[in-house]
């Protein structure tokens, strides 16, 4: 029983960093320097059925194999106050992050990622990308 107690409170540190490093608050998590964030936003096509929709998410899951994502999360518009800045007209934003310039030029011309565009590009009517280099 002791041993669990033991070995429990290491994993719990490591599955909440911020306790780990003390004080700190979420704002002072930081991406690394040169970071690559990768979002992309996709409108689907207005016909499609909600089965359709759920088998688009396979798009992402494909993406996942690439070796050259340091994370990949996506999700649906949040349902956030009304305001004019806000744009909730897409159904899905995918955001990846990769360590460096090098890296997202890999992925960018990876075959796994032509071959899941190819696949799944009949869903969607719009796609838009923005990607940042995170400085500091």
């Amino acid at each position: 029983m002791k041993r669990r107690n033991f070995l429990l409170a290491p994993m719990v540190l490591m599955t909440v960093p911020a306790l780990a490093q003390g004080n700190e608050t979420q704002s002072d998590q930081k991406i690394p320097s040169n970071t690559i964030v990768h979002v992309v936003n996709f409108w689907l096509k207005k016909d499609i059925s909600e089965k359709d929709k759920k088998d688009f998410v396979g798009f992402f899951e494909e993406l996942r194999k690439i070796e050259t994502i340091q994370s990949l999360n996506y999700g649906i518009p949040a349902q956030t106050n009304d305001r004019p800045v806000v744009d909730n007209s897409f159904d899905y934003t995918l955001i990846v992050t990769f360590k460096d310039l090098k890296d997202i030029g890999v992925y960018e011309t990876h075959p796994i990622h032509l071959k899941a565009i190819e696949k799944y590009q009949h869903f969607w009517t719009k796609v838009m990308v923005k990607d940042t280099a995170i400085i500091k």
